[in-house]
């Protein structure tokens, strides 16, 4: 069991006020078998706070909206989050069917040459999860993660095509093999505790398989295959769009830019006498 302490700071910049603005919110973990919120808070500076509300793939969502004649909204999410340890596997009972989860979305869709690639798989008789992280492994040895290589709507057979992305590109890149190769699999979006250093720039993504009579097993091509109790999941879904951090759209203005700021730490247990 470890607790972890996580400041994600957002704030946007505008040309000018925007005449209207909104955005949804999925900056509040998730809780499961897996991890605990035990204390979670999310400040606003230049929006409001309309309502809040589970959403189909029970993430927990907040929707805001812009005060009047600003030009900078910043958003401050902490809160201290408990993990227990496990062999990345979560019993998540969701209200959308698994077998959904096998279903192709535009973002994750193999094309030719992610289904060529996954042809030396679909032969094989392995136990399931020696055949997932089989993929897993392969992808990772064939991929390098990059910045800048690919865009939010970069979808996973551009990335594969490319050889290269970011997080977001392995997710989308592993879901389209596991569908391809008939299982269920979604899209994670959360925060990572790194060894070497507490601040980033960004959150993290990675994917969770789901394995009969086991469970959604989570995966990250990017770092250790492996999904320990580094991870905090924020949200889950199809692909990216279903579990972006955050999403939003206002009117008569433009983002001049964005500054991201997370820092996640190590808390010490308080043991009691």
């Amino acid at each position: 069991m470890r607790q972890l302490a996580i400041k994600n700071l957002v704030e946007f910049q505008f040309s000018k006020p925007p005449l209207y603005g909104i955005q949804r919110l999925r900056l509040t973990p998730k809780e499961n078998e897996r991890q605990r919120v035990i204390s979670w808070d999310i400040i606003l500076k230049g929006a409001k706070k309309e309502t809040e509300y589970l959403d189909h793939h029970g993430n927990f969502c907040c929707l805001l909206t812009f005060e009047k004649d600003i030009t900078l909204i910043s958003i401050m999410a902490e809160g201290v989050v408990e993990i227990r340890k496990t062999i990345g596997v979560i019993n998540d009972v969701s209200e959308i069917p698994n077998w959904l989860f096998k279903r192709h979305t535009y973002l994750a869709k193999p094309g030719r040459n992610i289904k060529e690639f996954c042809k030396q798989f679909s032969a094989k008789t392995m136990p399931d999860l020696d055949l997932i992280y089989g993929v897993a492994k392969s992808l990772k040895n064939f991929l390098t993660y990059s910045i800048g290589t690919t865009e939010i709507g970069t979808t996973a057979e551009e990335a594969f095509l490319l050889k290269t992305g970011v997080c977001q590109d392995f997710s989308h890149i592993l879901i389209s093999c596991m569908r391809e190769l008939n299982f269920p699999a979604r899209y994670v979006s959360g925060y990572l505790k790194m060894d070497d250093r507490e601040d980033q720039e960004a959150t993290h993504a990675w994917t969770e398989v789901y394995v009969d009579n086991l469970g959604w097993v989570g995966i990250d091509v990017s770092n250790n295959i492996i999904v320990d109790d580094n991870y905090i999941v924020l949200a889950t879904g199809f692909d990216y769009k279903d579990a972006k951090p955050i999403h939003g759209l206002q009117f008569e203005s433009e983002n001049t830019s964005i500054k991201t700021a997370i820092q996640v730490q190590q808390q010490s247990l308080r043991v009691e006498k």
